[in-house]
């Protein structure tokens, strides 16, 4: 074994829409949950086939271009992507900047711990959820629990945390979406076929140690806020989610911005974990620290190259402080896609 493990925390800390909320995030005391006798029956209807994809944003300096496409999830489970626009931009492209992310290399045996903690399972001390939520909220999850995830009572014993994610995942497979499309996977796949170089953008770090960190009331009670959330969003927005991976499949730009205007980013179940990490490893500023290290790869990238692509998730393109706004704020030319706002 290697001297050092490294961990890559991309997928946990950048790509939120892997787990995107609503407009206005539930809590305990907002929500007006749905009658556990009438609960919501979803009716969605994703895209299926071969779909066009997005358009690609274009950030200028002088002569050079880069090309940068914003990946989203959940995508349809059914449609499959080829899109002219983007493997006409790879094929006249020098590189290819991978999705940021965070590289952290550590010693194995506190690699180990640190991915134990968050993925811990059980409620200490055979706590069960009825003991944990309140009685209206206990019932919303036995009716979702019911829909989606069946008669399990072994799920009655996991933290709300690990259920939440859970029927998240099985409410999106029932709407035909899913969580597992791989979107940069098959974008550096097309690189590959037309020799393009793929360039690693990872905020690296060093960590050695780092302090015991026990389970508390406060993890709880978070947890609990996020089960309240991911009920909430069952029950509420599944098609508001279709109709943005429909967008986003189908090359639709203006309503995929429309949709995604005001939207909350910020999944709990990523959000918790980031943060057992974040606090683990004493790095509070850790996504400022891996966009700092993208705009400083897609500089270089402007200068050196003609024309380079890069990867980024739709939040960090389409938010008004994301990553391309920050570009453009650097004195760079930036245009979207036909029929946006810029």
């Amino acid at each position: 074994m290697h001297a050092k493990s490294a961990l890559c925390l991309g997928t946990l800390l950048l790509a939120s829409q892997a787990f995107a909320q609503s407009t206005q995030p539930a809590t305990a005391s907002s929500v007006q949950p749905a009658s556990p006798a009438t609960a919501v029956e979803l009716q969605t209807v994703t895209v299926h086939g071969e779909q066009p994809g997005p358009a690609l944003w274009e950030v200028r300096k002088g002569s050079h271009v880069l090309w940068v496409i914003g990946t989203l999830l959940p995508l349809p489970t059914h449609a499959e992507w080829q899109s002219p626009e983007l493997n006409n931009a790879l094929a006249n492209s020098t590189e290819l900047l991978e999705a940021p992310s965070a590289y952290l290399k550590m010693p194995p045996s506190l690699f180990s711990r640190l991915a134990l903690q968050p993925s811990a399972k059980l409620n200490p001390g055979g706590v069960t959820l009825e003991s944990l939520l309140s009685p209206e909220m206990y019932a919303r999850w036995r009716v979702l629990r019911h829909k989606y995830l069946g008669d399990d009572d072994a799920l009655e014993y996991q933290r709300p945390i690990v259920v939440a994610e859970q029927l998240y995942d099985k409410a999106l497979r029932s709407a035909g979406l899913s969580n597992d499309v791989d979107v940069p996977g098959l974008v550096e796949k097309i690189a590959h076929r037309h020799g393009v170089r793929v360039i690693g953008v990872r905020y690296e770090l060093v960590i050695t140690r780092a302090p015991p960190v026990k389970a508390t009331d406060k993890d709880q009670q978070q947890g609990v806020a996020c089960l309240d959330e991911t009920m909430h969003m069952v029950e509420k927005d599944i098609p508001a989610l279709a109709a943005r991976a429909n967008a986003w499949a189908t090359g639709d730009m203006t309503s995929l911005q429309d949709l995604m205007k005001g939207t909350h980013y910020d999944p709990c179940v990523v959000a918790a974990i980031n943060g057992d990490f974040e606090h683990q490893l004493n790095v509070p500023d850790l996504p400022k620290r891996i966009e700092d290290t993208w705009i400083e790869a897609a500089q270089a990238a402007l200068t050196r190259n003609r024309s380079t692509v890069a990867i980024l998730t739709m939040d960090q393109v389409m938010a008004p402080d994301g990553y391309i706004a920050r570009l453009k704020s650097l004195g760079y030319q930036v245009r979207p896609p036909d029929g946006l706002a810029p």
